[in-house]
């Protein structure tokens, strides 16, 4: 009887441990934020937000990859996305720096975070909101999903915009701040501080 209940347990140790070794590792795994929300018109709507971990970027310095991990940060995708996307790379502080930017979410706030060159370990949390706050229609169908998009903008781009406001000197790259469904705002960085250098609303 002793020997029966000494292999069990063995054996359910090891069908614990297989599992274990099957199952991916917290942060590894892609996984869906899901909810419902009140929109404009007075109605309810489901929402199901896509959040990537952070392995699905591999180009991510180790220092940035490892504070985001550290921090259990997944990364929101926006109902437009085809492939990973709102981790960016840039000169975001001067020409030809080597800086990063990510959205950050836990527990259904997102975060943007910027990661100049030299200082990864000591991100500027640039602006959070709640995940579900910017939604947008998915193509073909009633869900909503994330709006909330981050992209690189050139400072040739920046320079040759009519958009841009005057009395900045545009000399490094801006980051792309978009709720797909109805505004942009470049974020700027100059004279030690974030500056908005167009704001446009799609409404």
């Amino acid at each position: 009887m002793m020997r029966l209940a000494a292999a069990c347990i063995i054996a359910g140790l090891f069908a614990a441990s297989n599992a274990a070794a099957q199952s991916p590792a917290p942060g590894t795994a892609e996984r869906v934020e899901s909810g419902q929300v009140h929109t404009p018109s007075g109605a309810t709507g489901n929402y199901r937000i896509r959040l990537l971990p952070v392995d699905s970027f591999p180009d991510l310095p180790q220092p940035i990859a490892a504070w985001l991990r550290l921090r259990g940060c997944m990364i929101p995708q926006t109902y437009e996305a085809q492939e990973p996307e709102n981790v960016i790379r840039g000169a975001f502080r001067a020409p030809a720096s080597d800086d990063w930017a990510a959205l950050c979410s836990v527990r259904g706030v997102s975060t943007l975070y910027v990661f100049f060159s030299g200082t990864y370990a000591h991100p500027v949390p640039l602006r959070s909101q709640q995940d579900s706050l910017w939604l947008g229609h998915e193509p073909g169908s009633s869900v909503l999903g994330s709006a909330w998009g981050i992209s690189a903008r050139s400072a040739q781009d920046l320079r040759t915009s009519a958009q841009v406001q005057p009395g900045f000197i545009i000399d490094h790259d801006g980051i792309e701040d978009t709720d797909l469904e109805r505004s942009l705002t470049i974020r700027y960085f100059q004279s030690g501080a974030w500056q908005i250098v167009l704001s446009e609303d799609f409404r």
